[in-house]
């Protein structure tokens, strides 16, 4: 009888507050309510991604800095080095000038989007203080003595994460805003055929679709691709960076990680320049194992590439018998859902 009326009480209390008018007129005054409190200090905060930029780290920035100000705060966007040839290709676009370079956050007030890794973030992280952490990654290394805002959530691209901010928050929705964060979306879930597609991402693509002013969505995703897989003025070197992430002590090991996108004229050649500078790869960035996940979006498969001392047993264990330094793999796969969790998994068994 106890259980049941506290039960009752509950929902009782729940059913007062919902109808009462002291409710808050937004569901998340409370957030609101919470980024006040940051230590915002007099100067401007600036947003930033992780290094090598992708398009959802790089407008993930834009955007969310956007989304401050109209907030009243004074915030900027930067990136940590140069962009890569998609997303150049989106900021064009939509008439978006790229953020200027970050070589050291030392002292400055910083939102990190897109990745919460020490060894993914901008040289000098250790010695800013970090006010936020807006992601759609699991929690990583970074640390924060004082009081900071996150927000992360399970779906397909940082920027997914923001639009339901904008919505919360009660902002506006503009282009070419809403073009930056339908762009990285798509890059993110590989228009919207990944394994991270979630049914939030798929409600965000509707409206940002209808506010993007973009007529012909697959033309233009045909663009992105055509853009991401050129790789037009870069060496080697610089297109596995293009879209590289470090990951360090996953079990004791520290690897790399690539996304390369290919088609199915270059896939071949792809496939063989990546292996031929990844020892280049393990030695400049004090890597245990290298890995590169060569994705060709024509005809929806992915190889995986591997060195290093025990890269070919990790990757074989977690995704079967390689051929040619390679272990093919039906569908474009996600670093962040389908490569990490199976690797970690693997390297956890030893």
């Amino acid at each position: 009888m106890k259980l049941k009326l506290k039960l009752l009480l509950s929902f009782s209390l729940i059913f007062f507050l919902a109808c009462s008018k002291e409710t808050p007129d937004r569901i998340n005054d409370y957030d609101i309510q919470a980024l006040a409190s940051l230590d915002w200090g007099e100067g401007t905060t600036f947003t930033i991604g992780h290094k090598n930029p992708d398009t959802d780290a790089t407008c993930s920035a834009i955007c969310y800095a956007y989304l401050m100000r109209q907030l009243g705060y004074n915030v900027e966007a930067r990136v940590p080095g140069e962009v890569n040839n998609e997303t150049a290709f989106v900021l064009d676009w939509f008439n978006t000038e790229t953020p200027e370079i970050m070589n050291d956050a030392s002292g400055k007030r910083i939102i990190l989007t897109d990745h919460s890794e020490a060894v993914q973030a901008v040289n000098g992280i250790e010695e800013a203080r970090i006010l936020q952490i807006i992601d759609h990654h699991g929690l990583g290394s970074i640390v924060e003595a004082n009081p900071l805002f996150i927000k992360t959530m399970p779906v397909g691209s940082t920027c997914t994460v923001i639009y339901y901010s904008f919505k919360d928050y009660q902002v506006e929705l503009i282009p070419p805003y809403a073009g930056l964060m339908l762009s990285a979306l798509l890059s993110d879930t590989k228009n919207m055929t990944s394994s991270t597609t979630t049914e939030l991402d798929r409600i965000a693509y509707q409206e940002l679709l209808t506010l993007s002013g973009i007529s012909n969505i697959d033309l233009y995703y045909q663009n992105m691709q055509d853009a991401a897989s050129s790789y037009f003025g870069m060496n080697d070197v610089e297109i596995f960076l293009s879209d590289y992430k470090d990951y360090s002590d996953i079990s004791g090991y520290n690897i790399g990680v690539t996304c390369v996108n290919s088609r199915t004229d270059n896939h071949n050649d792809i496939c063989t320049r990546m292996l031929a500078v990844m020892p280049q790869i393990l030695t400049d960035n004090g890597r245990d194992m290298v890995f590169a996940i060569v994705i060709n979006v024509q005809d929806e498969y992915t190889d995986i590439l591997y060195y290093g001392e025990g890269a070919k047993a990790a990757a074989e264990s977690a995704f079967g018998q390689s051929s040619n330094n390679r272990i093919r793999v039906q569908g474009m796969m996600s670093r962040k859902k389908d490569f990490i969790p199976k690797i970690t998994e693997v390297f956890q068994q030893k």
